[in-house]
């Protein structure tokens, strides 16, 4: 069941109430502006449907303790990053009390925008270890304990999206040791300037057999020498498929540095160790994890 809340609909809530086997559920919020006694209204009607959802995504922070109820979710998105930057000061905007202790014991999929890392931290430590897949987009510098979390919690994990910085490093080199499971990496760098050439040497001596999918997101391109070292190291290896932005290339897409990398890239997938390179002129558009219906 998809929904927006352009108009408040009350017969919405009727609807939800005569599903027999209700699994889907996607609320969009296409306002600044939340009716947040509607918004209780809609939690309220489906925490009567608990037992029978499995995939749930809010454009706002709940504002029940519904997922308390949710004990058969295994998908869950909270995507606040169309809310106005002033309006994320307001406490309705900005309560988190329904997030903090909340078992979803059969989690698979997490994906997030913009809501803290100590959040996420507290509930990926209160699933159960079936998490494949999270998807983490928030511009905080407080990922340590994130970092651990999903390390301690999540050994099945095979997708990850996650904002960096380069303080985090050392913390991924456990990360990538740890889950051995994990075959796609997006990162999302929110450095002026990306420590790539610690950065990728941590990716060359702790990936995980299974990982090749790698796609990076910053203000500046990758440094040419350093994506020289990461191919030259990853000989024996699957095939790379790599994608990357910056806002750097979004204005100088036919600079002389996009076309050297360009063909650094080909000579190496002649050499068998880089299948696929794709380039995105927009920040932070990348699709999560796409690879998945492609390879």
């Amino acid at each position: 069941m998809q929904y927006n809340d352009r108009n408040k609909n009350i017969g919405i809530i009727s609807l939800i109430e005569t599903q027999e086997n209700l699994e889907d559920i996607c609320f969009n919020c296409y306002s600044n502006v939340r009716d947040e006694s509607y918004c209780v209204s809609l939690e309220e009607s489906l925490i009567k449907k608990a037992n029978s959802i499995q995939h749930l995504k809010l454009d706002w922070t709940p504002t029940t303790n519904i997922l308390s109820y949710l004990v058969n979710l295994t998908c869950l998105d909270i995507n606040l990053s169309l809310i106005n930057f002033s309006l994320m000061k307001l406490p309705h905007y900005t309560n988190w009390n329904n997030l903090k202790n909340i078992s979803l014991p059969v989690l698979e999929i997490l994906r997030t925008q913009q809501v803290p890392s100590k959040i996420l931290a507290n509930l990926i430590e209160n699933t159960k270890g079936y998490l494949t897949e999270i998807s983490i987009c928030y511009e905080g510098v407080d990922n340590k304990r994130l970092i651990q979390a999903i390390y301690e919690n999540c050994p099945n994990l095979k997708y990850l999206k996650l904002s960096f910085i380069n303080n985090d490093i050392t913390e991924l080199e456990k990360l990538l040791i740890k889950c051995k499971h994990l075959s796609g990496l997006v990162i999302i760098i929110f450095e002026n300037e990306p420590d790539w050439d610690n950065l990728f040497k941590v990716l060359i001596s702790s990936s995980p057999i299974n990982l090749f999918k790698f796609k990076f997101s910053s203000f500046k391109t990758l440094k040419l020498e350093t994506l020289k070292f990461f191919f030259d190291n990853w000989k024996d290896r699957h095939p790379i498929l790599l994608q990357t932005n910056s806002l750097y290339s979004l204005y100088s897409a036919n600079t002389e540095r996009q076309q050297q990398i360009n063909n650094l890239v080909e000579t190496y997938k002649k050499k068998g160790i880089v299948k696929t390179y794709d380039v995105y002129w927009q920040i932070h558009t990348i699709e999560d994890f796409e690879w998945e219906k492609t390879f």
